[in-house]
């Protein structure tokens, strides 16, 4: 049996060469509908086959349970679909086959959603494994078996055969993955986390892994920049598994790397735009805060990153580097901050024998201590932001040189001159443990602009009642309950700190990293809008499904598994 394509959309049933049934595709939605014809209507399939690139391929199958279904595979519009042979319509599944992780002829242990290899598994006769990955809720993925049982070996390796090539042939499927492992990071768990919770993902995947443990700071970086460039230009994508840090780091090397062969100067804060690298970035979250990963996927899940980056996931980021002058200085994808939270990270790399923990003991030994900083913030407005900042802010404190006619503004917009106790600038939203509804007011993945968040020197008590509302609300429900909040959505700006009263020489947080403000000069920030990719899913333009509360009755272990 064979389905004949022709050029201009219809298709034949044929057998032995004979047309036994004739399927006219005249539109695009007669076409669609195909999947759902009573499946009875198709003639069993001995022998399965595909005509072409497109077609179907259709097979009566069992499940484990001896229950009959019909199996088809849409190459057209590449969906599976289970429907039970039971006269009835209701009872059929359909799977995407950007959900199929792979096939395989014997079955994998899968606990929790997350498969087990043990290396051990006997191949079975004529069943055929589908592996598909499903939302479990809202945020976590898992993967899933679905066995069917074909009537023949030879049917079921052809099936196997077909389906194998076709994902083989997915654009945004990875091939072969490099990956940095930091077995220091976080509590010290990051290899065990791979092997474990990533690994078999990879593996069942087929996607071949060079795997480096880092040994030192700044080892991912070197190995990324000094990396051979016939490795350089195969590269399909970087991964790593550990914390912010770690992913800061590979990102870093990768982006240097990338406009140095482009020809582009990445040292000038007013270059023209930046190259995007050819390969995509992943990072499982394996260190502290995991505020990246937790971001893209609305969770620091490691079987859920995994899963994301096994299926080729993807999305655009934007990224923000950071100069002193006509230097990069540092790349950013996260958040960047300045006073109090920089002072608390600072204090906390006294105390990492304490785990995660010392940022809360860090946090209120700052917040005792109280210090002020004043500096300078100036900034350009996005395009589209119609809010006008001169309505907003507060006159600057002191004697500010630009209103004064001394200075001129250096190509910005806008600046306010004040004594600060946070000056934070969000890439991404910014979820961690401690922000659980992200940190940033507006800003979203990739859609080309920063949140440039200031508050002014405020008290102990207000400024312990900020951060838990913060954690309570996020940035977007804090905004309309804190007037002392400025928040801005920019597409470049600088801080220059002011040394001349008393007040507190600041350090930076970027992307939970220590960079430590020069006291003589003003540090530049740039937007550079969805200059990476990444293996994920921009969680800000998916509409979540509505889970039915009505049980359905289990017809099958194949439609209903």
């Amino acid at each position: 049996m064979t389905i004949e394509v022709s050029k201009d959309g219809n298709a034949a049933l044929t057998i032995d060469g004979k047309v036994q049934q004739s399927l006219d595709f005249g539109t695009s939605g007669e076409k669609d509908n195909f999947l759902s014809t009573d499946p009875n209507s198709l003639l069993p399939s001995q022998r399965s086959q595909v005509p072409g690139e497109g077609g179907f391929l259709v097979a009566d199958v069992t499940s484990p349970h001896g229950i009959g279904h019909r199996v088809v595979f849409n190459r057209h519009l590449n969906v599976f679909q289970f429907i039970l042979l039971d006269g009835s319509r209701k009872h059929t599944v359909t799977f995407r086959i950007d959900e199929l992780l792979c096939v395989q002829d014997y079955s994998v242990k899968i606990k929790s959603g997350v498969p087990i290899l043990t290396g051990k598994e006997p191949i079975s006769t004529n069943t055929l494994f589908f592996y598909f990955v499903f939302r479990k809720d809202k945020k976590k993925w898992r993967l899933k078996e679905l066995p069917v049982r074909f009537a023949t070996p030879s049917e079921r390796n052809y099936w196997q055969s077909i389906i194998t090539a076709t994902l083989q042939c997915i654009r945004q499927r990875p091939h072969k993955l490099t990956i940095f492992v930091n077995p220091f990071g976080g509590k010290g768990k990051a290899r065990h986390i791979y092997k474990t919770q990533v690994e078999p993902f990879f593996k069942m995947a087929g996607i071949r892994c060079n795997v480096i443990e880092t040994q030192r700071a700044n080892h991912a970086h070197d190995f990324v920049k000094e990396m051979p460039q016939h490795e350089w230009e195969a590269l399909e994508g970087l991964v790593s598994v550990g914390g912010d840090g770690l992913f800061n780091e590979i990102l870093s090397a990768a982006i240097q790397r990338t406009q140095n062969e482009a020809g582009k100067d990445i040292n000038s804060p007013t270059a023209p735009r930046l190259s995007t690298p050819s390969f995509r970035f992943g990072i499982i979250g394996a260190g502290s805060a995991n505020s990246i990963v937790s971001t893209v996927h609305e969770t620091d899940d490691w079987a859920t990153a995994a899963v994301h980056i096994a299926i080729g996931s993807e999305c655009n980021v934007d990224v923000c580097t950071v100069h002193e002058n006509e230097k990069l200085l540092r790349i950013s994808a996260n958040a960047i901050s300045y006073g109090w939270l920089g002072d608390v990270l600072e204090d906390s790399e006294r105390f990492r024998w304490l785990g995660p923990i010392r940022y809360q003991w860090s946090a209120l030994r700052t917040t005792i201590r109280h210090p002020r900083y004043r500096g300078r913030v100036q900034f350009s407005l996005v395009p589209k932001e119609t809010q006008d900042p001169k309505n907003s802010l507060p006159p600057c404190v002191g004697e500010c040189p630009i209103c004064e006619g001394k200075e001129t503004a250096g190509g910005y917009d806008f600046h306010w001159q004040a004594d600060f106790t946070h000056v934070i600038c969000c890439v991404i939203p910014t979820i961690t443990p401690f922000t659980p509804y992200g940190l940033a007011p507006f800003t979203g993945i990739g859609d080309g602009s920063l949140d440039l968040a200031m508050v002014p020197q405020i008290s102990r008590c207000h400024n312990m009642q900020f951060m838990r509302k913060v954690a309570m609300y996020g940035g977007k429900g804090l905004y309309g309950l804190d007037r002392s909040l400025n928040v801005f959505r920019v597409e470049r700006w600088s801080f220059q700190p002011n040394m001349n009263i008393n007040a507190t020489p600041g350090v930076w947080n970027l992307d939970g990293e220590i960079l430590h403000q020069p006291a003589d000069a003003a540090l530049h920030f740039r937007l550079h809008p969805q200059l990476i990719s990444f293996f994920g899913r921009d969680v800000a333009g998916i509409e979540l499904a509505k889970r039915s509360v009505i049980k359905r009755h289990r017809k099958s272990s194949i439609v209903y598994k």
